[in-house]
């Protein structure tokens, strides 16, 4: 309730004092252009209205009153300093108390004392009790006497009526004959809440007259009439104490008490004159050592107390500062915090005091409120906002949603310390931003998000392209890594509330990233294909669990002898008597879904069972299915393949597994399987060479003995001399380090030339064939003809 009341406050001070007029229309075009941060301006000046509220109300209301006390008392505990031995205390204790068998001494005794205090030199006595009550006649007779002998030297406390509103507490004043000759003293002062403090004033009135306090007495202060509180610091265990007895029996040496004043006060157990003194080792205190305390405070100068003003004041500047100047360190809180404990000690010294705990309540409420907004709407370690700072409810006609992904950034974040990846996402933001109309840049997970103006579909598209090849290249470039490649989603529904196509934005960049493509546009066609891709993924799990995966088989045939020496296993899928369905993208709709392994069974299950029969023609017949190099990390998939091989008895050395990726390999994780397919005789092929990650460094990371030139090198060789460099490269590469090389999308006789010319081993193609059931394979190998295809 109270921290809803305080916003409500804000708000209103808000809608007093913010902006008007043509601030306001500027305000609303800053919001369109830069909505994030307009909201964590609102959202910090807020919280600071809050929590300076907070500070002036909980100082108003005297709300952190025992917290300043205890602080206030622990700083005399640094400051603890023997007391000056110029004022005595003459102790009514404990030993007083018995010898006069639990009274305490008559007025009789009370004048002997005067009169020994007196004759010792001392220059000054107070009590600190009122004589208000008659005792017997000469008892009285003889104090009157006393107190007239020594007119000037001594004085009797008084306590002007003091109501508390539940009851009325009556005066203590001596009795008339003794007022007539005595100087008055008052005895009463404020205790703060339960006890941890206590208040005195200098002066107070008294039946018309003004009269000092105990202290104020004590210390000779002629000062003007104000409210303080005794200095702690001064150690009331070296405040001189004698025992009124020895006083009265005459056992104090005068020596001790010479030009000292002294204070008559109980100590005595029983006494209710007993007060809080907090860190100190008797916790509780005889009253009479508070009246020194005071008496020494007063001694070293006026007391000044600021109050709470100067603190809540600079602290108020200070959250109004960070406001300003938009900085999102707890650091400055956090020195405001220090500074608020520090200064009041050094204060202390000089007389001064300070109230700093309604500021410090302002400090704490205002960091733990930032906290809250940085934690909410910035994104650790990143000079970014969070998603939430920059989305809205509202839709964004003209603008577009950008997400761009970071490919591999937790594998980065790993490799780098907190502040190079802080200072890697900040280059991107920085290149995202550039000369152009970003507004501001969100970073949550791996993922930066921004709005930019709306662009038409084809300017949008080049757009996109420019700055996802831009990015890749910086990435490359100026931190030296290939393996933060971005993929950007873009969201172009207009009508939608932007909190919505932000999260649109970010899956289709995780969709581009799993996808290996550099841009995603989330428009009707997007929508359109996710729905034809959803279809695709519902057919899919329909397909695994009836294991009805169609497959076909294309011949690879040797170009010396023309012979069909192996085949490529590849998915030939009509479900449910529909279209065949595109095995690529039923490959991704596999690998989006997680269920690219039991794909790759499926099919290599049907493959094993046809291929037996063509080893049974040729046993040297080598059967190849696609496999995902990813799927050489997991143990378990090939633990499967291994079991198939045994069930349908087929020679695991005429299988090859053809490793096709676009994404890096960890040496780490795939080294172990590798060597397990090797020892169990199984081949592995690099396809589609030259595209992807399938280069020179997977020759290196994969031991194959196959390597499979990509169509897109092939296909070109007649027209291109660049694809006929690739390709001679690519063999000659390839025969050195002892692999068989196969060509891929032969079409045509001139390119055969061309291929058997260079030394290359094997081709597949429609030149020879498209992809064939088994038992056509099978009688194409029985023929023992060339394999053209007709």
């Amino acid at each position: 309730m109270i921290i809803a009341s305080f916003q409500s406050l804000a708000d209103r001070i808000w809608r007093a004092f913010g902006p008007a007029g043509e601030e306001v229309a500027g305000l609303e075009q800053e919001m369109k252009r830069r909505p994030g941060a307009v909201l964590l301006r609102r959202k910090r000046v807020k919280m600071a209205v809050m929590a300076i509220l907070f500070g002036l109300i909980s100082a108003v209301i005297d709300l952190p009153r025992p917290a300043e006390d205890l602080y206030r008392a622990a700083r005399a505990q640094l400051r603890l300093r023997p007391a000056p031995q110029t004022i005595a205390l003459i102790a009514v204790d404990d030993r007083t108390i018995a010898a006069f068998r639990g009274q305490e001494p008559s007025r009789i005794e009370d004048s002997a004392v005067i009169d020994r205090l007196i004759a010792s030199g001392v220059t000054r006595i107070v009590f600190d009790r009122g004589h208000a009550d008659p005792q017997t006649p000469s008892a009285d007779a003889l104090f009157e006497e006393t107190l007239k002998r020594h007119r000037g030297k001594i004085w009797l406390g008084i306590a002007p009526e003091l109501d508390i509103g539940s009851k009325v507490i009556p005066e203590i004043a001596p009795l008339p004959q003794f007022e007539r000759n005595v100087n008055l003293a008052a005895m009463n002062g404020r205790g703060g809440p339960f006890g941890l403090s206590v208040a005195f004033e200098t002066r107070v009135d008294f039946h018309g007259k003004s009269h000092p306090s105990l202290s104020a007495a004590l210390a000779g202060f002629e000062g003007p009439a104000l409210r303080y509180r005794p200095d702690y610091a001064f150690n009331p265990k070296t405040v001189p104490t004698f025992s009124y007895l020895d006083v009265l029996n005459g056992t104090v040496p005068a020596e001790a008490l010479r030009g000292k004043r002294v204070v008559v006060g109980a100590t005595n157990y029983e006494s209710a004159d007993f007060h809080l003194l907090p860190f100190t080792a008797e916790h509780m205190v005889p009253g009479g050592y508070f009246h020194i305390m005071g008496a020494h405070t007063l001694q070293r100068g006026v007391p000044v107390d600021l109050s709470w003003f100067p603190a809540v004041l600079v602290i108020s500047a200070a959250i109004v500062s960070l406001v300003i100047l938009r900085t999102r360190s707890g650091r400055v809180m956090g020195l405001c915090a220090i500074g608020l404990l520090v200064v009041p000690i050094v204060f202390d010294e000089f007389g001064i005091n300070l109230d700093v705990m309604p500021a410090l309540l302002a400090v704490i409420f205002a960091a733990i409120g930032f906290q809250r907004i940085n934690r909410k709407y910035y994104s650790s370690d990143v000079d970014a906002m969070t998603t939430t700072a920059i989305s809205s409810d509202k839709p964004s006609i003209a603008r577009d949603v950008y997400a761009l992904k970071i490919a591999n950034l937790a594998e980065l974040s790993e490799e780098w310390s907190s502040r190079e990846t802080g200072e890697f996402v900040n280059t991107l933001i920085a290149y995202v931003k550039g000369p152009g109309e970003v507004d501001d840049v969100a970073f949550e997970r791996d993922l930066l998000v921004w709005l930019a103006p709306k662009m038409e579909a084809g300017e949008l598209e080049r757009h996109a392209d420019g700055l996802a090849l831009m990015l890749k290249t910086a990435i490359s470039h100026d931190w030296q890594s290939s393996n933060g490649a971005p993929a950007l989603g873009i969201d172009t529904n207009h009508d939608l509330p932007v909190t919505l196509r932000i999260k649109k934005a970010m899956q289709a960049a995780d969709e581009a990233a799993a996808r290996g493509v550099r841009f995603i546009i989330n428009d009707a066609a997007h929508l359109e294909a996710r729905n034809q891709r959803l279809e695709l993924i519902r057919l899919l799990e329909r397909g695994l669990r009836s294991r009805i995966i169609g497959v076909a088989y294309q011949p690879k045939v040797d170009l010396a002898s023309g012979r069909i020496v192996g085949a490529e296993t590849l998915i030939r899928w009509q479900p449910e008597g529909t279209d065949y369905v595109n095995p690529q993208e039923l490959v991704l709709a596999a690998e989006a879904g997680d269920r690219i392994n039991e794909l790759t069974l499926i099919v290599m299950e049907a493959a094993l069972i046809d291929g037996k029969q063509a080893i049974a023609l040729d046993p040297r017949f080598k059967l190849a299915v696609n496999m995902s190099a990813k799927s050489l990390s997991d143990t378990h998939l090939l633990f499967d393949i291994m079991t198939l091989l045994g069930r349908y008895d087929f020679p695991p050395e005429n299988l090859t597994l053809e490793l096709t990726e676009t994404a890096k390999l960890e040496d780490h994780r795939i080294a172990p399987q590798i060597a397990a397919l090797k020892a169990r005789g199984i081949g592995l092929s690099i396809d589609d060479f030259g595209t992807g990650q399938s280069n020179l460094e997977y020759i290196e990371k994969l031991p194959s003995s196959e390597l499979k030139i990509d169509r897109k090198f092939v296909q070109h060789m007649a027209t291109s001399e660049e694809s006929r460099a690739v390709v001679r490269a690519t063999i000659e590469i390839a025969h050195s380090l002892g692999k068989v090389v196969v060509a891929e999308g032969v079409e045509d006789i001139e390119v055969v030339t061309a291929l058997r010319a260079m030394g290359c081993d094997q081709a597949q193609g429609y030149l020879f064939s498209h992809a064939i059931t088994m038992p056509e394979l099978l009688a194409m190998m029985e023929g023992g003809r060339i394999a053209l295809n007709a």
